[in-house]
Formats: structure tokens, C-alpha cells, sequence
């Protein structure tokens, strides 16, 4: 079963020459980078980035500190059709602990950006999250206001608002993304231990990697602001307990509260991104997990 032809309208952009595009991918060894990595490969000419982990095989990452400004400029001039900002400080609990370094590197490299390619023709396509959003409505479309409650939400919308007051260029706001990456398991790394807490007031609309891949090429003419979520709406111990039956992993998954998990960021309580502007969804949990797992449906 492939993922991406699952949901209705996820299939693989056309692959003909006409369509191949040359792609800059910041954050490329990372868990979403490496998912968007496998996806675009062997359909457009790609250069992706790595900071202090290259990735394994034929690759051919090159190295990029997202506060080496010189350098992050010259590589985006650098000729691309389109830039994927996959990178940055994404660990909720990390940028509370630092908003200084969460701004140097969410917010700073997307200045560096737009100077770099302003008038150029280059376009950029930013993956922000849904922590721009407070988490109080039932789900959250393109234009609702953004209200974010912790520094990461805040940083994501400073970004987006350089990207909108330029113009011409795409945000794609994405949830909480799972599944198996091809160099960073960032997702299954939770599940690693011999309890995994998971929190039964969080609810998502999580997205399966290997849809995303397929989904962005699918909007990446688009510009301004688009929502890219999953089908299913799920707490987070449902989905963590579902990842864990599928896979037979050797943990047990634990259900907690906010104030039982010990946790340093606050965070919305309910985050289900949906669009008015395409009709795109990731697939449901099923058949993910019997993806993910092997298993033909």
C-alpha cells in the first residue's frame, strides 16, 4: 500500500522533465528533511543541508550552520527554482529554555533568505507549525488569528509575517509529524525507553511522513499560507498507544496529564489543522501503521 495515493488527491506530482525542478533543502538529515529528502531525490535536482549530523549513503549532504549568515546566503543565491526551510531549532522545551538561540535560528536564517533571493525568482517554501494557534478551537483553517503561548509558536510567527510581508512566497503549516525517517527516527526515539508518557489532553491531527513529501509537491505552486494536516483526529497517548501495537515495541505507554508529565513548555491543548484552500489530508492512522509496520491492507 502507498501512503500517498491513499488520501484522496496525495498522489506524486508528475515526474517529467518539464516538471523537474532545482531544490535547496535546508534541514535535510533531520527526521521531516530526510522524509522530504526520499520524496524529492529521484524527481528533482536536489542539494540538501545538514548542521552536525551528516546523513549515511550517497547523500552528498553539504554542511550549513543556519548562523553562518555568509553562507546561507550564498547557497540560496545560488540559482534554486525553490528553497525548502526545513531547519531550525524545532524542540518545544528547547526553544523555552533559550529564546535567544530560538530566534537565531527561526527567525534570523529567514531574513538571511529573503535578502538572498529577492528578485531572483527563487521561491521559498517555509514548514511552520501548528503552534502558531493557542489550541482553544475545535480546528484551525488558513486565516484564523494566530495567538501562540510558548516561544517556539512565536518564533514560527515571526517567520511567517517576513515571508508574508514580502509576498510571493508559500508557508506550509504542518503538525505533528510520525512515522520512520530514513537517518533521524526524531519520532520513534520516543518510544525507545521502557515507559513512554503520553498525554491524554493534547489532541492532534498528526501527518504520516511519507505523505508530506508528495503533499508539498503538490502545493508548492501556491503562495501565502497553506494548512497540510492528517486525517485522523487522535490524543496523543491514542496515537503513541497505536505506533506501539502496530510496531510491537518494547515499551508501555503511559497516559498523563499536563501537570503529571513533567513538562517545561506549555502547550495548546488541541491543534487540528484543516484547509479552505485544497483538499489534501494525510492518510488515516490504519493505513499509516500497517505502512509503517509491513503489513499489505
Amino acid at each position: 500500500m502507498d501512503p500517498c495515493r491513499r488520501p484522496s488527491g496525495c498522489e506524486a506530482p508528475s515526474d517529467s522533465p518539464a516538471s523537474r525542478l532545482r531544490i535547496l533543502l535546508l534541514g535535510a538529515s533531520g527526521f521531516v528533511g530526510g522524509g522530504l529528502w526520499t520524496h524529492l531525490a529521484p524527481r528533482h535536482e536536489l542539494v540538501g543541508t545538514y548542521a552536525t549530523r551528516p546523513a549515511p549513503g550517497p547523500a552528498g549532504l553539504v554542511r550549513l550552520d543556519l548562523r553562518d549568515e555568509h553562507r546561507l546566503a550564498a547557497l540560496a543565491a545560488d540559482g534554486f527554482d525553490l528553497v525548502v526551510h526545513a531547519a531550525g531549532l524545532v524542540p518545544l522545551e528547547a526553544a523555552e529554555a533559550d529564546p535567544a538561540l530560538a530566534h537565531r535560528l527561526n527567525v534570523r536564517p529567514v531574513e538571511v533568505l529573503l535578502d538572498a533571493v529577492r528578485g531572483s525568482g527563487t521561491k521559498l517554501l517555509l514548514l511552520s507549525s501548528d503552534n502558531v494557534f493557542d489550541g482553544t478551537r475545535r480546528q484551525y483553517e488558513e486565516a484564523d488569528p494566530r495567538s501562540p503561548v510558548n516561544v517556539y509558536g512565536r518564533t514560527k510567527t515571526a517567520a511567517e509575517d517576513l515571508l508574508l510581508a514580502e509576498g510571493g512566497h508559500l508557508i506550509v503549516r504542518i503538525p505533528l509529524v510520525y512515522g520512520r525517517g530514513p537517518w533521524a527516527n526524531t519520532f520513534l526515539a520516543r518510544l525507545a525507553g521502557p515507559t513512554t508518557v503520553a498525554r491524554t489532553d493534547l489532541v492532534c491531527a498528526p501527518v504520516y511522513l511519507p505523505s508530506l513529501g508528495p503533499a508539498l509537491a503538490r502545493l508548492w505552486h501556491r503562495t501565502g499560507v497553506v494548512h497540510y494536516g492528517g486525517s485522523d483526529v487522535v490524543t496523543r497517548f491514542e496515537l503513541m498507544s497505536r505506533v506501539q501495537r502496530a510496531l510491537d515495541l518494547p515499551t508501555r505507554v503511559v497516559a498523563a496529564r499536563g501537570d503529571e508529565a513533567g513538562t517545561t513548555c506549555r502547550r495548546p491543548p488541541r491543534l487540528v489543522l484543516r484547509s479552505t484552500r485544497h483538499p489534501l489530508l494525510g492518510p488515516d492512522l490504519d493505513s499509516a501503521l500497517a505502512h509503517l509496520s509491513g503489513r499489505r491492507i
